[in-house]
């Protein structure tokens, strides 16, 4: 069965510089090839209630491509579109859409991977350009600004562990969508800050904003706030 490789390092003096190679490595090796010009709701698929135990009595026991094939086969036989198999196929077929909300140029579709050890929620920015950017996907993000900050600064002298996770991944009302000047459009997406490990505790809050132009193309992140936690 298919597990899902943390990527999610440490971020520090220290380890800053092996976090961006192993980061590069993996982001490289997982990217999704678009192939559909635009998407919309008709990527959503809702399993149905048996599904959990189909699957099981089905896919549980293979390996390898014919567990993915086995997933997708199961899609199919539910009614899933076209358009939804094409987009998990484009996620390495881990993922499918469970929802899907226009902002605009850009969609934003909400991805369920239920075969990962953790994060199994996820959220993909579409239509723009490039056409899928998964916001968890740190390439897109400004970490370097981040750790020039003097908020995350002190939150790392005091936690040297201190490490970039995502945030709520199951809440539709995130990202939230804003109009910016010139046509531009925003998406303002929240990250967690924990004491290292995915399960240890949360330290705190980032927040970047995603910058689209009026055209859709993709022109960067802006780090909005680092907010510790309450103590």
């Amino acid at each position: 069965m298919p597990t899902h490789n943390n990527k999610y390092r440490a971020l520090n003096n220290k380890t800053a510089a092996l976090f961006f190679s192993i980061l590069l490595c993996a982001s490289a090796s997982a990217q999704v090839r678009p192939t559909i010009a635009h998407f919309d709701t008709s990527l959503v698929w809702t399993p149905p209630s048996d599904f959990r135990s189909t699957f099981d009595s089905r896919c549980r026991s293979l390996s390898g491509r014919a567990f993915l094939d086995c997933f997708l086969n199961l899609m199919r036989e539910d009614g899933a579109s076209s358009e939804a198999i094409r987009f998990t196929e484009m996620t390495d077929t881990t993922g499918y859409v469970r929802q899907f909300a226009c902002a605009g140029n850009v969609g934003i579709a909400y991805v369920d991977y239920p075969f990962r050890a953790n994060e199994n929620l996820g959220i993909i920015l579409v239509n723009g350009d490039p056409p899928m950017i998964d916001v968890d996907d740190f390439r897109y993000v400004d970490l370097e600004k981040l750790k020039r900050d003097s908020t995350y600064l002190k939150l790392v002298s005091r936690y040297p562990d201190a490490s970039l996770w995502p945030g709520d991944r199951f809440n539709t009302s995130e990202p939230h969508a804003v109009s910016l000047k010139n046509g531009h459009e925003g998406f303002i997406v929240t990250y967690t800050i924990r004491n290292g490990c995915h399960a240890c505790e949360e330290i705190g809050t980032v927040r970047f904003e995603f910058v689209f132009g009026k055209e859709g193309r993709f022109m960067g992140t802006t780090l909005l706030r680092v907010i510790p936690s309450v103590r």
